[in-house]
């Protein structure tokens, strides 16, 4: 949220700040294919060429060369490269070589499972700003009953080490479901080796294209799995699992509660994407965020990028405001990822309260009741 505390001697902050001021756009996802060299049943873009073809094609590098140096006329500093696994798009070490030399501060992300030699060769001789990498466990039984390729976790692990030989600050999410949760001592032993910090991903939402298109609801933790794993000791993990069930039944006949009158929270304010970012597709789609893309898109490619932008712009209140029903909520304030992304991707709308972020964050707060201090203060962010 804009409310954060900025450091107004961090030349990053203060380009945010005024960005924000301006309404400018400072960063921008490029979302540059859906193919993947892992099948992870749980992915929320990956397709096969066939089921693609209903929803658009991939854009050309002409093309993305075209919109980049829009982008940069606009003020852009900051590139996401994402997919699928941006590393298979077609022409993608030209597109990389080309943005590299426009100026943008690249970063890459990826699951690190296929770099050959000369994709390591250029990122060593141009390196990324930032690499952000996806774990799915931390062992090849991991590897192979997520992504169906165990021997991907070696790579995967060379890669990171590689990142971090040529300098480049490396980020890394372990995304979590049925199939790896179980790994969660061995994702955390990893990082501590690596020397690296871990950001935990419970929330796995359904495919942009279709329900039909990945088994999401099949391999998520419950609920209260989410809560009782987000809240423990990676070492302690089958005893949140064990702990869940209870939890879970403090769900039954739950409605989310209302605050006193006197209580009520001041609305919340948009997220700072909201103001300076966006995010392409691969077929051309544009939004302000990856959460949002199906939502009202806006089309840069057929009518240049400052057009789009404008559009953002001009839908950007209606699209960010808060659901009344949250504005009366006496969870609130404990409730740190309501945000118009998150509740398009859990009920197709914006603007309707999402009902799973209301069952978390009641079972945070109930965990936290018999907890006390062992758990964070406020719900996980974004998990």
């Amino acid at each position: 949220m804009i409310d954060r505390a900025w450091d107004a001697g961090r030349v990053a902050d203060r380009l945010q700040l005024r960005a924000i001021q301006l309404g400018r756009p400072l960063t921008c996802t490029l979302e540059l294919t859906y193919r993947c060299n892992f099948r992870c049943r749980m992915c929320y873009v990956r397709m096969t060429d066939e089921q693609a073809e209903a929803h658009g094609r991939l854009r050309t590098v002409e093309e993305w060369l075209d919109m980049a140096r829009q982008l940069r006329d606009a003020g852009v500093l900051y590139i996401d490269l994402t997919g699928g696994e941006c590393t298979l798009y077609p022409g993608f070490a030209r597109l990389y070589d080309e943005l590299s030399r426009m100026g943008f501060l690249i970063s890459v992300m990826s699951n690190a499972g296929r770099y050959d030699e000369s994709l390591k060769a250029m990122f060593k001789r141009m390196p990324p700003y930032a690499a952000v990498i996806s774990l799915y466990g931390g062992s090849k039984e991991a590897y192979g009953a997520v992504t169906g390729d165990p021997d991907a976790y070696e790579r995967v692990v060379d890669n990171i080490c590689f990142f971090r030989s040529i300098g480049v600050p490396v980020s890394l999410n372990f995304t979590v479901i049925r199939d790896n949760v179980r790994d969660y001592p061995k994702v955390r032993a990893l990082c501590d080796e690596l020397g690296l910090g871990c950001t935990l991903t419970t929330d796995i939402t359904p495919h942009r294209y279709g329900a039909h298109l990945s088994e999401t609801a099949e391999c998520r933790l419950t609920t209260a799995e989410r809560v009782c794993v987000a809240c423990s000791r990676p070492d302690d993990v089958e005893k949140a699992l064990a702990e869940a069930p209870t939890l879970e039944r403090l769900l039954d006949g739950f409605e989310p509660p209302l605050a006193p009158p006197e209580n009520l929270p001041m609305p919340g304010n948009m997220c700072i994407g909201a103001r300076t970012a966006c995010a392409i597709a691969w077929n051309g789609d544009m939004q302000t965020c990856v959460s949002l893309l199906g939502y009202e898109n806006v089309h840069p490619f057929d009518t240049g990028f400052e057009a789009a932008w404008a559009q953002l712009k001009a839908r950007q209140a209606e699209t960010f405001a808060a659901p009344a029903a949250c504005a009366l909520c006496d969870m609130a304030e404990e409730c740190t990822h309501n945000c118009a992304g998150r509740r398009f991707e859990g009920t197709g709308s914006p603007h309707e309260p999402d009902r799973e972020l209301c069952r978390y964050t009641y079972l945070f707060r109930r965990f936290g009741e018999t907890h006390g201090d062992a758990i964070p203060s406020r719900a996980p962010d974004c998990t």
